[in-house]
C-alpha cells in the first residue's frame, strides 16, 4: 500500500536530481509503532496465469535449450576444425 510521493515542483515528469524518492503509507506514522503491524506485503497470485501462457513459456524454454545444444555442437565442430588447421 505504499505510494510514491510526487512533489509539485517535480510534476511527476522530471526525475529528481538525487535519490530523494519519498513513499507514504496510511499506517506509517512517526511515533505510531503499533500501526506498523497493519502494513502487509502484497501477495501476487499465481491463479492469474493462464495454463496456455505456461505452455507457451515451456515451449519457448524447450526451443531455447534445443537451440543452445545446436550452437554447442557447431562450436565444438568449429573448435575441432580450428585445431586441425593449426
Amino acid at each position: 500500500g505504499f505510494r510514491k510521493v510526487v512533489h509539485i515542483e517535480q510534476g511527476g515528469l522530471v526525475k529528481p536530481e538525487k535519490d530523494d524518492t519519498e513513499f507514504q503509507h496510511p499506517y506509517f506514522i512517526r511515533g505510531q509503532e503499533h500501526l506498523l503491524e497493519n502494513i502487509k506485503r502484497k501477495v501476487t497470485s499465481v491463479s492469474g496465469i493462464k495454463s496456455e501462457d505456461i505452455k507457451v513459456r515451456q515451449d519457448n524454454v524447450t526451443k531455447l535449450l534445443t537451440d543452445i545444444q545446436v550452437m554447442k555442437g557447431k562450436q565444438e565442430s568449429m573448435d575441432s576444425k580450428l585445431v586441425a588447421m593449426k
